[in-house]
């Protein structure tokens, strides 16, 4: 009887399990345009961290949970139906591939609500950087706003994730029901 090949989310997020290591979905192009929203938006924003923190983006920051963690559920119980594991089959990263997709979404949407939780204590604009460190305080900043729009289009991705499987697994089913012809 052969073992059962499971790979940690950890060792598939630095790795891969078979494609592309998980890391790399975060690190794509789509990296330098998160870095120039946020380097636009701590340019506009003329508020401190904490402001900004306890203002908008923690509240923001439940719905954008709510709105994932409701996603990834649905994306869950896809998983689990014959249809999806069977293209799972013929994914080049396997099963753990799609599994691990969403929890990387969720780990990021968390670690940007850690550290603009950190914001809206004054973590930063008392300790370090405080605001009078103009370069290292604008980094952070834009280094913030980076991480919410990541998170932002991680959110996305978990709800365009869930559509797709959702109607794959129809077409599976539909293509099933059709008579072939020889």
């Amino acid at each position: 009887m052969d073992k059962p090949k499971f790979v940690s989310f950890w060792r598939w997020f630095f790795c891969g399990s078979g494609g592309r290591a998980g890391y790399r979905r975060l690190s794509d192009r789509w990296l330098v345009f998160h870095l120039c929203v946020g380097a636009g938006l701590a340019y506009l924003v003329d508020l401190k961290l904490q402001e900004c923190a306890n203002a908008v983006l923690m509240p923001l920051a439940g719905i954008i949970i709510g709105l994932a963690f409701a996603w990834a559920g649905n994306a869950q119980a896809l998983l689990q139906t014959s249809e999806m594991e069977n293209v799972a089959e013929y994914h080049e990263g396997g099963f753990a591939d799609y599994v691990y997709v969403y929890q990387t979404a969720i780990l990021m949407i968390l670690a940007t609500l850690i550290v603009w939780s950190l914001a809206g204590l004054n973590v930063f604009d008392s300790r370090w950087p405080t605001a009078n460190r103009e370069c290292q305080y604008f980094a952070l900043k834009s280094g913030l706003f980076a991480l919410s729009s990541l998170a932002v289009r991680e959110c996305w991705h978990v709800v365009l994730g869930a559509q797709w499987m959702l109607l794959t697994q129809r077409e599976i089913k539909r293509s099933l029901k059709t008579p072939r012809s020889h």
